[in-house]
């Protein structure tokens, strides 16, 4: 039975119960029914959409600003970026993200916890500054790989560095950013008890983005270019039918897990989950066997991108296409050996899943 038609099957004599009684239980039993019929895919598109308030007047660039307090927020996870040798590494950070649009432009505020405030000095050349950028993926075709696009499909980046103007940049994959053209940014900060808070904000584009993506860097820890926390993409207020799809998970990650192993993903790839290793899906931490196609993670892994934040930094189209077409788009630094898999669509489907939980 589908999740929709059971729920219909549960809530049915719910309802009866009800209908005699007042209205508030009648409306409590309604929404309990439209929660049971609601499809697979509402609670991660939820998290997965940046809600977008609306004003008349353009945003104020002041952080601080009681108007920002009214604002929809969102909480968003910064990974350490593992492509990049030499990254922050550490523990996730959360960022608060608001978004308001208004007057002719579009402004975000971002606050992140950051410890000490580096500011920018072109005198100090064994010192980096604390920074922030918001990445703006087209609102056409797929969206591309969130570390700073790929060849051919470019993405806008505004960028706020401590100490200096915000830039409008363009990029399409790792070592492209360049000036944007007419693309005039400004910025905001104020430090708080915790860290930065910055507002952003710029002409609302005609061609709208479809979603954002956010990175920080910590000049404490040396970050600059690669060395950075990043997060997904979060799609802009509505998603379309396009972005549901690429949100979409409908496989069984138990199974995904074992295929992980049996294709022996791990002999190129770091990153399990304790929901594999729990289930006996991957080997114990340290063994070797062929029986595992490879070394078990974190022996001899590496040949492939590092997988251990994989289910929160990509969306699972992204992942579904990682795996149909390997050679499609490259991560810099790894070489194209990975195979295309001879996977049944569900099996795909099931290799997806298990990878979202790796976060």
């Amino acid at each position: 039975m589908s999740r929709g038609l059971m729920g219909f099957a549960i809530a049915q004599p719910i309802l009866r119960g009800l209908r005699g009684n007042d209205g508030s239980r009648w409306m409590v039993g309604t929404l309990f029914l439209l929660a049971l019929l609601s499809p697979a895919w509402a609670a991660p598109t939820l998290e997965r959409v940046l809600p977008v308030g609306l004003v008349e007047a353009p945003p104020s660039l002041d952080p601080l600003d009681a108007a920002w307090s009214g604002a929809p927020v969102a909480s968003v996870s910064l990974y350490p970026q593992a492509t990049a040798p030499g990254g922050p590494g550490g523990a996730t950070r959360t960022l608060e993200a608001r978004v308001l649009r208004g007057g002719g432009k579009l402004a975000l505020r971002l606050a992140w916890p950051d410890a000490t405030a580096d500011l920018a000095d072109a005198k100090a050349t064994d010192r980096f500054a604390d920074a922030a950028a918001v990445q703006f993926a087209p609102a056409a075709g797929t969206l591309p790989y969130v570390g700073m696009g790929e060849p051919g499909h470019p993405v806008r980046v505004w960028f706020w560095r401590a100490g200096q103007p915000a830039q409008g940049l363009t990029a399409q994959g790792f070592g492209s950013l360049s000036r944007q053209p007419g693309e005039a940014v400004e910025a905001q900060s104020r430090r708080t008890a915790t860290g930065w808070a910055v507002v952003l904000r710029g002409a609302e584009s005609a061609d709208r983005p479809a979603a954002v993506a956010f990175a920080a860097w910590d000049g404490a820890e040396d970050g600059r270019a690669g060395r950075k926390r990043l997060s997904a993409w979060r799609a802009l207020a509505k998603p379309d039918a396009r972005l549901l799809e690429e949100m979409r998970t409908t496989g069984d990650p138990a199974r995904g897990a074992r295929l992980y192993a049996e294709h022996g993903c791990a002999a190129c790839h770091r990153g399990d989950s304790p929901h594999a290793r729990n289930s006996g899906s991957l080997p114990p931490e340290g063994a070797q066997s062929p029986a595992w196609g490879g070394p078990a993670p974190g022996m001899g892994a590496g040949l492939g991108p590092d997988l251990t934040h994989a289910g929160g930094i990509h969306w699972p189209g992204y992942l579904r296409r990682a795996i149909r077409e390997p050679a499609a788009f490259l991560v810099p630094g790894y070489a194209a050996i990975m195979p295309v898999l001879p996977l049944r669509p569900e099996e795909t489907e099931a290799l997806v899943a298990y990878l979202m939980t790796l976060n």
